[in-house]
């Protein structure tokens, strides 16, 4: 990451989803103190040595996009140590959720909520379809967005019901195509900086194209998700996400198929032993 004014990034190594195997934390803030986001905290881990070099001393919010256990391990720790609130959306406003004792202080966020972060202003954003109650953060001066799970470093991110929403999905990401994004700041990979606004663009592309060759495939025949997905990703797909990817591709296929049935493109077949989904 290219150093930017009172924002820095922790890296950790977290058990993730190839082809990411960890998760990037940020610290916004100074003069003592921070906001941080996706916090993966461990004595002595990048996290934080990233606070120990930027003499920070207390927290003010911990924000976590989503509550996979890869955007929050060691988040007790962190705010026994540090103080501060966790920042997380409503839908999961709970402390057993994060495995928080009773009694932790909470914000709980809806969207549209404006948070002071060190010389910024995070604007909390609802970003749905990866998970119900994701949350991105928006610095709009300079046009930055901390996309958690909604956009990624490298390859895409999995949709998969029920938690995973693909009409959800796609409406969010319509959405940030239509703000002034400049740089994505996300929970895996790398951060990026140029052809923003294309990236973006080519997410939208890449779930109608397999929209498309769901609908290709079921129109081949094939009506259950395994023979799908089976049928419409290829070598290039199991390099990028690892040899294991069948089983959570099929979850995103399903996320497709759904989408198609709220719309009245599919049914679904009842009383079957697998699920089964044909063309209307």
């Amino acid at each position: 990451m290219k150093p930017m004014h009172s924002i820095h990034q922790a890296t950790v190594s977290t058990l993730t989803l190839p082809p990411h195997h960890s998760t990037n934390g940020y610290l916004i803030g100074g003069d003592g103190e921070a906001v941080l986001i996706d916090p993966i905290f461990q004595k002595g881990n990048p996290l934080d040595a990233c606070l120990q070099a930027n003499r920070i001393r207390s927290i003010q919010y911990a924000a976590v996009t989503h509550p996979h256990p890869d955007h929050h391990g060691g988040i007790d720790r962190l705010l026994a140590q540090h103080g501060g609130h966790l920042l997380c959306h409503r839908g999961t406003a709970e402390p057993a959720v994060f495995h928080l004792a009773d009694g932790t202080r909470i914000k709980a966020l809806a969207g549209g909520e404006a948070i002071k972060a060190g010389p910024y202003t995070l604007q909390a954003l609802h970003t749905p379809g990866h998970s119900p109650a994701h949350l991105s953060f928006y610095i709009a001066q300079e046009g930055i967005l901390f996309s958690g799970d909604t956009i990624l470093g490298c390859g895409t991110a999995i949709i998969s019901p029920p938690e995973g929403d693909m009409a959800d999905y796609l409406t969010t990401l319509r959405n940030l195509a239509a703000m002034d994004i400049r740089t994505i700041c996300p929970a895996h990979g790398p951060v990026i900086t140029e052809g923003v606004q294309e990236r973006i663009e080519w997410y939208i592309a890449h779930r109608l194209m397999r929209e498309a060759r769901v609908l290709e495939a079921l129109r081949e025949g094939l009506s259950t998700p395994s023979g799908i997905t089976r049928r419409i990703y290829d070598e290039a797909d199991f390099r990028m996400h690892g040899h294991d990817l069948q089983p959570r591709a099929e979850r995103t296929v399903l996320a497709h198929l759904e989408k198609l049935e709220k719309e009245g493109v599919v049914v679904r077949q009842a009383n079957t032993d697998s699920l089964h989904f044909h063309i209307l």
